[in-house]
């Protein structure tokens, strides 16, 4: 894990790559050499997609892997730490419509409660659609693309693709891999977070022959922005006391459950900021370590409307995290083993081999700057009139960007320590 510390504005937005190493399979997308990332969509005939509305086993399917993949981050790096359980999600159901056997039903147990693929699709379509776009300065964007290797030996199966752009709307490209071609993505990339990530491709290696990259770009402006801050104590997981800069304000939405405390702070664009503060004998660790979906579900329903008295500090950090490990003991083993099938992806033997999340986070008087990246690299086989209440966060806390219609987390993040 790394992090790295930033207190000046910046736009925030989720990113989610995948690298895929594929060899020989069905479907010519043919391209002159000489194009640049040119958009061939057009070239693909996308099937008519119905959503399905969010009910309880998609919503409960999506707690769970937040919840257990925030307690195997945490659990491995502790410190600051800051996922996009939505980044993942998408990128790992886009990657199971390539999958089959086993490995597709290991791959559906972990982010889909075991729901059928064409369920999760239709799921994650109709909520992806429903999330709330923009209203005045605060934004929430999700952009998919697929990038082809521009090589005679190279193409990809049909129907791959047509699910693929039907129900995440990826635009395809398709492009020499070259040492120019890094360019071309990170171009890309930092078009559509509003160059809050820049680059996500260093190089390409020799085989490597698709990415898929998901982007998700949240600019949240607070309904009531905080009015300044001044300097308070925090105290650190070490027990350190340092000086933050803290933010107060008055809100309506209060959280309170066994070991924890909490309040919600609602943005312009139908989501919210929800920050929980263990008790001093309770501890974060022992807080995330006891969530499930069913907990999550639990507190993120249970807001009261007492009246609350918030103390937020400023921060900003950035977050990298490798997945593997975690999502195989989380029951996703196929994947990354050499018998893996993704035959419906490619004809050549693939597995996953690796998975990774970088992200970056800014909250200031004015909103929150969210970004998450991940990337997963396929690699061949060769209450009125009561007292306020008050919240202050002067020690470890979780919280989470939550939509409002569903409830569900789009980021979840621990602050350990402030600068």
């Amino acid at each position: 894990m790394t992090q790295r510390y930033h207190f000046f504005p910046r736009f925030a937005a989720a990113l989610l790559l995948i690298s895929m190493m594929l060899s020989l399979c069905a479907c010519g997308l043919n391209a002159p050499e000489s194009v640049k990332a040119g958009n061939l969509t057009q070239q693909i005939n996308p099937k008519t997609v119905k959503g399905k509305a969010a009910d309880t086993a998609f919503v409960a399917s999506q707690y769970a892997f937040a919840a257990e993949l925030l307690k195997a981050s945490y659990a491995d790096d502790r410190g600051n730490c800051l996922i996009s359980p939505l980044s993942a999600e998408l990128a790992l159901a886009m990657t199971a419509n390539g999958a089959a056997g086993e490995t597709l039903s290991q791959m559906l147990d972990v982010i889909g409660g075991g729901l059928p693929l064409e369920d999760l699709n239709a799921y994650l379509y109709e909520y992806v659609n429903s999330l709330p776009v923009k209203n005045g300065k605060s934004k929430l964007a999700i952009a998919n693309s697929l990038w082809l290797n521009d090589v005679h030996s190279f193409s990809v199966r049909d129907d791959f693709l047509r699910d693929v752009v039907s129900y995440y709307g990826a635009d395809l490209y398709k492009l020499p891999f070259n040492s120019e071609m890094p360019k071309e993505i990170n171009g890309w990339v930092s078009e559509k977070t509003d160059k809050m990530i820049k680059k996500i491709v260093e190089d390409v290696g020799p085989d490597a022959r698709m990415f898929l990259i998901n982007a998700v770009c949240f600019d949240g402006k607070w309904v009531q922005p905080f009015t300044g801050s001044q300097k308070a104590p925090f105290t650190d997981a070490d027990g350190n006391e340092l000086k933050a800069d803290m933010m107060y304000s008055e809100e309506t939405t209060y959280y309170e459950g066994d070991g924890y405390t909490g309040f919600a702070k609602y943005y312009e664009n139908g989501c919210r900021f929800v920050a929980l503060l263990p008790d001093e004998k309770t501890g974060l660790a022992d807080l995330i370590a006891g969530l499930d979906g069913a907990k999550l579900s639990a507190i993120l329903s249970g807001g009261t409307g007492d009246d609350v008295i918030i103390g937020l500090p400023k921060f900003s950090y950035e977050y990298e995290a490798s997945f593997k490990e975690r999502l195989k003991e989380l029951g996703m083993r196929d994947a990354f083993a050499i018998n893996a099938d993704f035959s419906r992806m490619s004809e050549e033997p693939l597995f996953i081999d690796g998975v990774l999340q970088k992200t970056f986070i800014e909250v200031t008087e004015a909103g929150t700057k969210a970004a998450a990246v991940t990337a997963v690299t396929m690699a061949a086989k060769a209450i009125a009139g009561s007292e306020p209440k008050r919240v202050t966060l002067d020690r470890p806390f979780l919280y989470m960007i939550v939509d409002n219609e569903h409830s569900l987390p789009i980021f979840i993040g621990t602050v350990e320590t402030v600068k």
